[in-house]
């Protein structure tokens, strides 16, 4: 359920960018729903690796980097995103990134609704009612 909820809101966050950023187009809701669907696919499969090569120059920056790793990680895949759908397009580099930035921030939100379910025993882990400790 809150992956379907998460797949709508980041459709409905696309809508949003096409019509409050010039250089983001999208042809239907559709094709903005497809832009959920494979971002979060190409997130799944390839998150993980953009992740990985961005942990020795995190290290490298005393952490620094890992405040901007998940706004890194959604750039990317963002981008290939763009070149994998016809239908949905970033002109500019700027909208490539106030868009990767306006995502980054709605996953942020739905990561910190998931913690908070899970910490107080509502979500993954909770058995009964009580969190799950081991």
């Amino acid at each position: 359920m809150e992956t379907l909820a998460h797949l709508a809101a980041l459709a409905f966050t696309v809508l949003v960018l096409s019509r409050v950023i010039p250089s983001v187009r999208v042809d239907s809701v559709g094709t903005a729903l497809a832009v959920a669907i494979v971002f979060s696919v190409l997130n799944f499969f390839l998150g993980w690796l953009i992740r990985v090569a961005l942990f020795v120059p995190a290290i490298l920056t005393l952490g620094l980097l890992f405040l901007f790793v998940p706004f890194i990680v959604n750039t990317v895949l963002l981008w290939l995103t763009d070149k994998l759908i016809a239908s949905f397009e970033i002109g500019t580099t700027g909208g490539l990134l106030l868009s990767s930035a306006v995502i980054t921030i709605v996953n942020s939100l739905f990561y910190a609704s998931y913690v908070q379910s899970a910490w107080e025993g509502r979500g993954a882990g909770a058995i009964s009612g009580h969190p799950r400790w081991i």
